[in-house]
């Protein structure tokens, strides 16, 4: 039994889940979530049937798997997923995805995983992403946890102790699987890469033995990819405004990104559950020192990642635009290369000189282009 007590970050018990679920659904911010996901919805007799959900894996499969299908048939050319061979459903994994839209990567695979039979995973969020009592309740019913993510290095230090512990405690004595962003926020610039930190503060609550504790984890990497990236033009202007000076996030910009990667057209997208990290791929990590052992499982799960992610032609045309070649002209056409531009044109922005334009629109087109690049570099 742990020495922690949990209960300011996990899911709702199910003791708690009435309670939460009458205040969500009598929440006003709940009906306009609802009606933007589909419009020709009933919120009264939604919310009434939300009254009767008693757990909160009844509310994923009868609430959020049928609303995540409502965002897939308005926003999504298509869905896919597959790789998922590479699980049992008798084995709890911590799965370490790519991260690149706030609500969409682990809502897909909730559904995917649903929709086959599976159990869904406990799912970690930022504090930085709990505003308001409404976001609290609908993140903490979906299975979410959080991470906390401020104050002093002490206190990261000591929320790192307490993540470990809980992710822990969710695998092995839960018994139930965790999802977790392979690192702090969303990829903004395309190039997912795993943060060797989080592989260490996996660790903090082992054992000491390196084999055995990520042997026991059963860490299974997922790679999710969009056609058209969500948000892809906030990112944008992120990334650059990070170039110029200190980015700070506005008031309600997290909130804004959930709903605008809700409705934004995404295209095809696809999930992949990539092959779990094996016993020998451990093992050879644990013969290096400290650090090394760490980077070097940090590049299993990054290559994992990169091998699992479906490319689109806008990676491919992005990727020709910014080298100025056409090394992948076999895959798309000619009026496709002028429909992503065209796109690019509608998402242009408006910089204070010509340079900022086009670093701009540099960094837009390297989100695009780097999961090409990644790849190629297998």
């Amino acid at each position: 039994m742990s020495e922690f007590d949990f209960s300011s970050i996990e899911p709702y018990s199910n003791e708690e889940v009435p309670r939460a679920i009458s205040r969500l659904a009598h929440n006003p911010m709940f009906a306009r979530l609802v009606k933007t996901m589909n419009p020709k919805t009933d919120v009264s007799s939604f919310s009434a049937m939300m009254e009767c959900i008693s757990t909160c894996d009844e509310l994923q499969y009868m609430v959020m798997r049928p609303l995540i299908y409502q965002i897939v048939q308005r926003s999504m050319t298509s869905f896919t997923y597959d790789g998922l061979e590479n699980l049992k459903k008798d084995q709890t994994y911590l799965f370490v995805s790519n991260h690149r839209d706030i609500t969409l990567d682990a809502g897909l695979l909730d559904v995917a995983l649903i929709s086959n039979g599976f159990k869904t995973p406990e799912i970690g969020f930022g504090n930085n992403l709990m505003k308001n009592d409404f976001i609290i309740d609908l993140f903490r019913l979906n299975k979410m946890f959080t991470i906390i993510r401020d104050g002093s290095r002490r206190d990261f230090y000591n929320n790192s102790v307490f993540l470990s512990n809980y992710i822990h405690h969710v695998l092995f004595e839960k018994k139930s699987s965790v999802w977790i962003a392979q690192r702090n926020g969303r990829t903004k610039n395309g190039d997912d890469r795993t943060d060797q930190g989080l592989l260490k503060m996996f660790s903090m609550a082992g054992t000491g033995d390196f084999e055995t504790d990520f042997n026991n984890m059963h860490i299974l990497p997922v790679a999710i990819s969009y056609e058209y990236e969500p948000c892809d033009r906030m990112k944008s202007i992120a990334e650059y405004t990070a170039t110029t000076g200190i980015y700070e996030k506005t008031a309600h910009e997290d909130v804004l990104s959930i709903m605008m990667g809700i409705s934004q057209q995404k295209g095809n997208v696809h999930l992949h559950f990539c092959e779990p990290i094996s016993t020998e791929e451990v093992s050879k990590s644990a013969l290096l020192i400290k650090n090394e052992r760490f980077a070097a499982l940090a590049d299993i799960v990054d290559k994992r990642i990169h091998e699992g992610y479906k490319l689109h032609k806008t990676n491919y045309i992005a990727a020709d635009l910014l080298s100025g070649n056409a090394d992948y002209v076999d895959n798309y056409t000619t009026s496709q290369m002028e429909e992503f531009i065209a796109y690019t044109e509608f998402t242009s922005f408006k910089g204070p000189s010509t340079a900022a334009r086009e670093k701009l629109m540099d960094i837009f087109l390297t989100i695009y282009a780097n999961p090409v690049f990644n790849k190629r570099k297998k």
